[in-house]
Parts: C-alpha cells; structure tokens; sequence
C-alpha cells in the first residue's frame, strides 16, 4: 500500500499551469516538524516534502505558511528519475 499522510506547513508554491487535458498542476513543498519514538527513545524529525497536487480544479488555499494535513501516495517525479513526489489527493486546513 502506498499511502501517505503529513501535517505541516506550505514553504514554497510554484506557479499553477494546466496539462494539455485541461488538469491544473500546483507544485509545492511542505514543512514538517515533529518528536517521533524510534527504539524507545524520542527524536526530533524535520523534513522538507517536494508536491504536487493535480486535479481538475485550483486550491486556492495552496499558499507559502498555510498549515494543514496532506493526504496522498508518493510516486517518482518522472519515468526515468529516482527521486520522490508526493502526490497530494486530499488537504485539510
């Protein structure tokens, strides 16, 4: 199962371009902080996740320092790359 979920925070917001379909592109990326428990110690954890959200439909709501909960699958970037995106489905702010 590929599933993912992170709170955190809009650090960065690309501009909005639409697919030759007609789908809206929004990249982003998303601030994380957290203690996690790891062999029965606490850790401080601080990521930086590069985004994307495609939908039919633009978030508004996707701006630098708005803070919410992102839902979606992490997939390579492109066909031929290794480094990870993760693909938003679902924000709540």
């Amino acid at each position: 199962m590929n599933k993912l979920q992170i709170d955190g925070e809009i650090t960065f917001e690309d501009q909005i371009r639409h697919t030759p379909s007609g789908l809206v592109v929004q990249r982003f990326k998303i601030k994380h902080k957290s203690l996690q428990e790891e062999a029965n110690s606490k850790k401080q954890v601080g990521i930086e996740v590069e985004a994307i959200f495609i939908n039919r439909d633009i978030r508004k709501e996707i701006q630098v320092g708005k803070k919410g909960l992102f839902m979606g699958f992490m997939d390579k970037k492109s066909y031929k790359s290794t480094q990870l995106i993760f693909h938003v489905t679902e924000i709540k702010f």
